[in-house]
């Protein structure tokens, strides 16, 4: 059993909110192209993929 454990939907929430916001900016820099759009979808990109993986891979238990 794994020692990280989301222990709080409250945590579990906030999770959610970044990585939607995260994505949301990822889009957003990918569509207007501005200056330092590489490196700014990179960021948040690595922001949503963390997010997911936490949200898929740890275990929830209130």
């Amino acid at each position: 059993m794994s020692q990280f454990a989301i222990t709080s939907p409250i945590v579990g929430m906030i999770i959610l909110v970044v990585f939607v916001l995260a994505g949301k900016v990822f889009r957003d820099n990918w569509k207007l192209r501005g200056p330092n759009w590489k490196r700014n979808c990179w960021l948040s990109g690595l922001v949503a993929a963390a997010c997911f993986g936490v949200l898929a891979f740890v275990p929830f238990m209130p």
